[in-house]
């Protein structure tokens, strides 16, 4: 099945690329999907947060499923702790999640079974009952984490899929309904999980083409749910795969809409009606002490509710905290906590008993006490990564990584995190997968972009180098044409994949042919299977402002006559990121040429810049190691260069004094002691901070005024 869906995911990419907007922001999460590739891709196509536009009561409800999907994953393979782990990661992650989506078993069955239609019915019966006690295994372990996870197996469709053993359409599917009936039977009875009957919903959907007569959409029967008892079971017809039109790769996996009317399907028979009950957001700590030995906690619904009052809470940490008052209406309470006497801090937990209820009288979590149980302490946190801006090229190859996680394999293994990210400027093959750079991190690559667009001052035009307003300008009109490319701010590419914007302007900007012909590349062969909807274009260079002069390989940002991969080469190695950032932005640091600096120490102000040097004429080859007070130093943030010849302070900090020397010449030699010392920042008293308050404000006003 892994070989089948290499195909499949290119198509993947393009209907995300081709799709249509939905709205919304941040998204609070309530689903996480687990398992194979049927999860996986609907992960991937963001199909619930999708379709949850069309229920207007779960507007803003997030999915989480890229750590906890993967793509041909057996459920023998899943019951082990390396998956379970993530599992109950995100659980902890995400405590606002209480639907467990699981689709799991299916590629046991597809590459384990050996059946074939003599296959004796005991032997079939024995492997299907192995597959759903692994299954169910899975199930146990989630529902122990909580009692508020529910989890919904969700089933498979027909398919497309031959045995390879002869049998017949009738045959294999037969199986495939024997499979999913035992299934339906095994776990439709256990406590807090339910069963999704989906064989023959495509059938529905889509028109058979293949059948003689063609069958219309709409006319096959519609598979029976749980409030049908099931029947029909299956839908469709039997006798007929799923139809080609619903497959994305002509085997088992569906388009993009074939996973939203899936989606749509989860929803209407048990999704819908879970997620509409009310259910905790959060519960925030205020303070620690509010009026005495006090603690006060935010506690935030999803919707109003009443019936709150101090006894649906507990408190715990301080061992006589008592929960003394509860305030509040609609969908956010404070209440404190009385710590009797302690210092705390005391954590507060939420008991249900059904008493707290909606305006529909629906109690929290569902009829059923314990169920709305709530007890992690902390803030929200959302599905989608929060960025700095659209220059976060970080954030945005996290975010790339993360939602590439559960289809990694098919890229050869190719990480996007900042550390390791190494996709522009090489080739892409699909068979074998395997993206191959250019062996420069795309984080260094972008990274001189965003330090020119977050240094106003930069302009190295007398040198034949950059300036930050012509890197603003160019990164203004690129990120605008980008997002236009795409289909718009709401296209669901950027909804799908946060940050894929920022990066795709990214690479138009370092303006290398090797790095602005990907996506021109990309939307022409998506142009050449399928006819691009309004508002979706090829990107074309001439609509960019490409600026390969400076950046890429080949560039020379700071105009000192070497090329940007020839300082990425050697300083790099000495001093990482940081160094090669402020090398190849300043033309007096050279490879193997020293720029000069301080070599006698002194009193030095804190917060100021420093640069320790070695005089004189020295061997640059014979390695470096910079020590203080007879300690090696490692790079940091702002401390960089100490294995190179010269160790530089992005800022000095109060401890930053000592006495500094520097071992080189492959260890023979040592120059030093150097002594620095930092002069603390002045002591401002709150007198002090009022009158420079008011001259700060006089200054402003005589800026306003002069205007």
């Amino acid at each position: 099945m892994k070989r089948k869906v290499l195909a499949g995911f290119m198509m993947v990419v393009c209907v995300l690329l081709c799709a249509s907007a939905w709205a919304g922001t941040a998204d609070v999460p309530r689903i996480l999907l687990v398992g194979d590739s049927w999860p996986g891709f609907m992960q991937l196509f963001r199909s619930f947060e999708a379709s949850f536009t069309d229920y207007p009561a779960l507007g803003g409800t997030g999915q989480r499923g890229s750590q906890t999907t993967e793509v041909g994953i057996r459920a023998s393979e899943f019951n082990t702790p390396q998956y379970l782990d993530r599992v109950r990661q995100e659980l902890l992650a995400y405590p606002t999640i209480d639907v467990v989506h699981l689709s799991l078993g299916g590629n046991d069955f597809v590459m384990d079974s050996n059946w074939t239609p003599t296959m004796q019915p005991g032997d079939l019966t024995t492997f299907i009952n192995g597959v759903n006690g692994n299954t169910e295994a899975v199930i146990d372990y989630i529902l122990a984490i909580r009692p508020n996870i529910r989890v919904a197996v969700c089933g498979y469709d027909f398919g497309n899929h031959s045995m390879g053993n002869g049998a017949t359409i009738a045959q294999s599917n037969a199986v495939w309904v024997q499979f999913e009936h035992s299934r339906l039977d095994r776990f439709r009875v256990k406590p807090r999980t339910v069963y999704i009957h989906n064989l023959g919903l495509m059938q529905y959907y889509y028109n058979i083409l293949l059948a003689t007569p063609p069958v219309q959409a709409g006319t096959l029967p519609f598979p029976g749910g749980v409030a049908q008892n099931y029947t029909p079971f299956p839908g469709g017809d039997p006798n007929y795969n799923t139809p080609l039109e619903a497959l994305m790769d002509d085997d088992l996996h569906l388009t993009m809409e074939g996973y939203d009317l899936l989606a749509h399907r989860c929803i209407d028979e048990f999704y819908g009606t879970w997620l509409a009950y009310p259910a905790v957001r959060e519960i925030l700590p205020l303070t620690a002490d509010i009026g005495g030995p006090q603690q006060a906690f935010r506690v935030t619904f999803s919707k109003a509710v009443t019936g709150v009052d101090e006894t649906d809470f507990a408190a715990s940490g301080a061992k006589a905290a008592t929960v003394v008052s509860v305030a509040g209406s609609g969908a956010v309470y404070t209440v404190t906590v009385n710590l009797g006497g302690e210092t705390g801090p005391a954590r507060l937990r939420i008991l249900d008993d059904d008493t707290i209820v909606a305006a529909s009288l629906a109690p929290l979590g569902g009829p059923g006490a314990g169920n709305g149980a709530f007890d992690h302490n902390g803030p929200l946190r959302f599905t989608d990564p929060a960025f700095t801006g659209t220059d976060d090229f970080d954030g945005a190859m996290r975010s790339l990584d993360d939602t590439f996680t559960p289809v990694a394999w098919m890229l050869g293994g190719q990480r996007f995190s900042p550390e390791a990210c190494d996709a522009n400027g090489g080739t892409i093959s699909v068979n074998p997968p395997s993206i191959v750079g250019n062996q420069m991190l795309d984080g260094c690559e972008l990274g001189l972009i965003y330090e020119c667009l977050h240094n106003p001052a930069l302009n190295l035009g007398a040198t034949g180098g950059v300036s930050h307003s012509l890197v603003l300008d160019s990164w203004q009109r690129n990120t605008t044409q980008t997002l236009s490319d795409l289909g718009g701010p709401g296209g669901r590419i950027t909804r799908s994949i946060p940050g894929l914007d920022t990066l795709l302007a990214g690479y138009m900007t370092l303006g290398n042919p090797q790095s602005t012909i990907v996506p021109a590349l990309l939307m022409t062969a998506i142009g050449m299977v399928i006819t691009l909807p309004p508002g979706v274009a090829i990107p074309m260079v001439q609509d960019y402002t490409t600026l390969g002069g400076y950046f890429g390989p080949d560039g020379d940002a700071d105009g000192d006559g070497f090329t940007n991969r020839q300082e990425y080469d050697y300083f790099m190695a000495l001093g990482g990121r940081n160094l090669y950032l402020m090398a190849a932005l300043d033309p007096a640091v050279k490879p193997g040429v020293q720029s000069g600096g301080n070599s006698t120490g002194g009193a030095f102000n804190q917060g100021s810049a420093l640069s320790l040097c070695i005089p004189g004429s020295i061997n640059l080859s014979g390695g470096f190691q910079w020590r203080r007070d007879g300690q090696p130093l490692q790079n940091t943030t702002v401390l960089f260069g100490t294995r190179w010849s010269e160790l530089h302070f992005a800022r000095l900090g109060r401890n930053d004094g000592g006495v500094y020397d520097c071992v080189y010449d492959n260890g023979l030699r040592v120059f030093g002691p150097i002594i620095v010392s930092v002069n603390p920042l002045p002591a401002v008293s709150l007198a002090g901070l009022f009158v420079l308050g008011l001259a700060a404000a006089a200054f402003g006003a005589r800026r306003l005024r002069r205007r």
